[in-house]
This record gives structure tokens, sequence and C-alpha cells, in this order.
């Protein structure tokens, strides 16, 4: 059976738009006022409130919407979770429990730590970034075995400094 769909107002844009536990954001029928071009003379004009059609907010699938015109997109998941949950607690963030960036249902939907964020794409067997965690075990390997960085890193299709930073632990170090 399908969830009943419940809107409410996303904080900081009451009476403007709404986010609903299903993932959506709506902007709501309003009057605002603008100046005639020519007499410069204000008057009242109204906006219709729509569904409002979210983009790609990053390569990874994330989606936006623009809240307002001249103003940055803003994630839906966050709004989401701002709407119905609060902001998010210090050092927490957004997580997507099933994987899928563009499902942004409340159900989906928690906060937790940026660590346990990165370590639920890599236990779904996905890539955070360009490496997933095979690679970094053979990549560790290849340089204890004397391979050079930079083959590495021609082979892997990364830099030379990202090769670095596994060798030397900035990167990648919980997967020890």
């Amino acid at each position: 059976m399908a969830a009943k769909e419940e809107w409410k107002d996303i904080p900081g844009y009451e009476g403007h738009y709404q986010a609903s536990n299903l993932g959506r954001i709506r902007s709501l029928t309003r009057v605002v006022y603008s100046r005639n071009w020519y007499t410069r003379q204000p008057f009242p004009r109204t906006i219709t409130g729509r569904i409002l059609t979210p983009g790609r907010y990053c390569k990874t699938g994330h989606l936006s919407v623009v809240l307002g015109r001249g103003t940055a997109g803003r994630p839906v998941h966050q709004l989401v979770m701002e709407t119905f949950v609060g902001p998010a607690p210090d050092g927490m963030e957004v997580c997507h429990i099933n994987g899928d960036p563009a499902d942004n249902r409340l159900s989906n939907l928690r906060y937790d730590t940026r660590h346990n964020n990165i370590l639920d794409v890599y236990r779904q067997g996905k890539r955070w970034r360009k490496l997933n965690l095979n690679d970094v075990s053979r990549i560790r390997f290849a340089l204890f075995c004397g391979w050079r960085g930079s083959d590495l890193a021609r082979e892997y299709r990364v830099s030379q400094s990202c090769i670095s930073a596994i060798k030397t632990g900035r990167s990648y170090s919980w997967t020890k």
C-alpha cells in the first residue's frame, strides 16, 4: 500500500515552499508585488503553486531544487529531513538508506556521520570516489611489491597524489 503524502512548510520558506514525506517539493500559490516596467507603479501578481522539477545536484545523482529566484539550488534530501526531522546535529549528514541518491522519501533518509555514509556506499558495492576497496587493497599490495606510484596512477586513472595519499595513510586509512 502506498504511503499517504503529507506536506509541511520548509523551515525558512513558510508560506512559499513545502516538502512532502515522499520526497517532493512544491511551491505554494501566493501574491507577490512587481513594478511596472514603464510607470514604476507596484501591482499585485499571483504566482500559481506547482510541484518543482528537481535537477541533478552533482555527479553522484543527488537532486536539488531552486527555492526563489536568483538563489542556489538546495539538495532535496536535506530539505525533506530539515522539514520533518529538524536540522542535522553537529557532525551529521543526511544518508540514503537504500543507497539511491534520487530516492528522497522520508522513510529512506536518516542522519548519520560522514564516515558511516561512506561505509554505506562501499557496503552496497559502489564507489565513493574513483577507487573501490579492492582497488585500494591492490594499490597497497603493488606499492609493497615495489611498483612506482606513477605507474599505478596511470593504471587506475587517478593522480599521483592520490596514490601517495593511500601510501602515507592520508586517504583510506580506515580500511587497514
